[in-house]
């Protein structure tokens, strides 16, 4: 199902979950995510949500948070790439919801189940400790802007996989 038909309706209700679970995105990102609205229609949401203190902007208007706290609480970067790889993978999502950390954020498909885990240095301990809790079935998806940092994941036998993020969105995807 194209997340857009999932989302049509219900939109204030997603970039609310989606907030809630991501903490910051870029504003452009949520556009795109939500690229099925019309301009005023995606305006009017945010504003409402501004005005009922739902959505935090930053000063210079790039980044969309859930309050000031979550733009300075240094993770801003995790999440702007964990967020190109939902992008990516929005169309295959069903049903989505707050992961267990390492991971940000865990979604089912109609084959499988997912964790979307950011792969920065000061996550790698976490993902390598947490590796034998995931069960096996369900696929890593370690999503990086630095593909050596890739080499520091002790991989399980199936089931993993790195996602690069670039500025603009996910660039390449790998078997680990």
């Amino acid at each position: 199902m194209k997340f857009a038909n999932a989302a049509r309706g219900q939109e204030v209700v997603f970039i609310i979950r989606l907030l809630t679970i991501f903490g910051v995105v870029e504003q452009r990102q949520m556009r795109l995510l939500f690229d099925h609205m019309s301009n005023r229609s995606y305006g009017q949401i945010l504003d409402r949500l501004r005005r009922e203190g739902l959505a935090y902007f930053s000063p210079d208007g790039q980044f969309l948070a859930t309050n000031r706290y979550s733009l300075d609480h240094g993770k801003t970067l995790e999440s702007v790439m964990a967020f190109w790889a939902f992008i990516k993978m929005r169309d295959n999502v069903l049903d989505f919801c707050a992961s267990e950390p390492p991971a940000i954020l865990s979604f089912s498909s109609a084959a499988k189940d997912y964790d979307l885990i950011p792969g920065s240095r000061q996550n790698i301990p976490a993902i390598n400790a947490a590796r034998t809790m995931i069960p096996a079935a369900t696929v890593r998806l370690i999503v990086t802007n630095n593909l050596d940092l890739l080499d520091e994941v002790e991989p399980r036998a199936a089931n993993d996989f790195g996602i690069l993020v670039g500025p603009d969105g996910v660039e390449q995807i790998y078997k680990m």
